[in-house]
């Protein structure tokens, strides 16, 4: 044997570790399996980490939210037939898109019998429109109030629910299909001799699941303001504190309010869309204690388009003139006493004296 072999291994030598090597990998891996988990892969999947990302129930009880606009359920009353439309310009008109539901309130100068059938038929036409544009609106909800403001008739329905052709059905056909409505006392009393009850099903809400300030007991003297729904004799806490701005903005806040002269603080309200070429106007305007701002918008029976949000009431438009209108970040933004808040306007609450604008900025050049 020469040097060199004697310091060279025999050539099986190698391959005979190698394959070695891999078979202790191999039993070195199958006994790691095997002591993993107590039952391997299957322990693994079945700990507590992952059992609780399985087993955690899906939230079918979120209702989905509603895709369409303040802007769309406008366009949508502007096209209602005949006597019925609404133009979105209407003086006192306030429309609030919410989650699931659309509410509108809008005040009415007439007899009581006629604001119940004009009301009915209207918010019928709106869910037999909300049934067609989003399935997610479970329901539409309608506020009509007399001339100051004091809620006289709220109805909910379910849109997929609606009788047909809403625009020549019966106020009578129309509450049988409701969810739920209420009418105030003293314009169910003025009624001549109605094939509906004062109320039935559950009570309408307003978008914070507060409900509808409506006063069910009859509070009027004399015919005369029984025929005009309690728009001068109704002193009932509810439907005073209702006319303190409208019924959507002030709330169940508000439905507490006596509305007593002691109850009340004065702000002036000025809205400039003179950017836009709209002009600006002034008002001095009365409302409950603790009052918002957003109430006092409402108060001045200007017409109003907004949302609610988590952070509160989103104005989108006023007195027609609408954000994106002149440009793609134009709209309204609010001042008090020459600041601009940090909080929505239903968040921030009034004093007396307080002096608010609403400015339309960013106006497209």
């Amino acid at each position: 044997m020469t040097a060199i072999d004697q310091g060279r291994a025999p050539r099986w030598i190698r391959p005979a570790l190698a394959a070695l090597a891999v078979l202790l990998i191999v039993v070195g891996v199958g006994g790691a399996i095997a002591l993993g988990a107590g039952d391997g892969l299957a322990g693994l999947l079945g700990s507590d980490l992952f059992q609780t990302v399985a087993e955690e129930p899906a939230e079918d009880d979120a209702a989905p939210a509603a895709t369409v606009t303040v802007d769309d359920v406008q366009g949508a009353l502007a096209e209602l037939p005949g006597d019925l439309a609404i133009s979105p310009d209407a003086t006192g008109i306030t429309c609030v898109v919410d989650g699931d539901g659309i509410w509108v309130e809008y005040p009415e100068a007439t007899d009581a019998s006629a604001v119940i059938d004009r009301a009915a038929r209207r918010a019928a036409g709106l869910a037999q429109w909300a049934a067609q544009a989003d399935p997610a609106i479970s329901r539409v909800t309608w506020i009509a109030e007399d001339a100051g403001q004091t809620a006289l008739f709220a109805l909910a329905l379910d849109p997929a629910a609606v009788v047909s052709d809403a625009a020549d059905a019966s106020a009578a056909d129309i509450l049988a299909a409701a969810t739920g409505y209420r009418i105030a006392g003293d314009a169910y009393a003025s009624l001549d001799d109605p094939a509906f009850e004062q109320e039935a099903g559950a009570a309408p809400s307003l978008p914070d699941g507060s409900e509808v300030p409506i006063e069910l007991a009859q509070t009027a003297t004399d015919g005369a303001d029984a025929a005009q729904g309690g728009a001068s004799g109704s002193t009932g806490d509810g439907a005073a504190g209702a006319a303190q701005g409208g019924t959507l903005s002030a709330g169940s806040t508000q439905g507490g309010s006596t509305g007593t002269t002691a109850d009340l603080i004065t702000v002036s309200i000025t809205v400039d869309g003179s950017a836009a070429g709209a002009g600006a106007s002034s008002a001095t305007v009365s409302l409950a204690a603790g009052s918002t701002v957003y109430d006092a918008l409402a108060k001045t029976g200007i017409s109003i388009s907004a949302s609610g949000s988590a952070y509160g009431m989103y104005v989108s438009a006023i007195g027609g003139l609408a954000e994106r209108q002149h440009g793609p970040m134009s709209g309204w933004i609010f001042s008090v006493n020459g600041v601009e808040p940090s909080v929505a306007c239903s968040a921030y609450t009034l004093s007396a004296g307080d002096s608010i604008v609403w400015t339309y900025v960013n106006v497209e050049e």
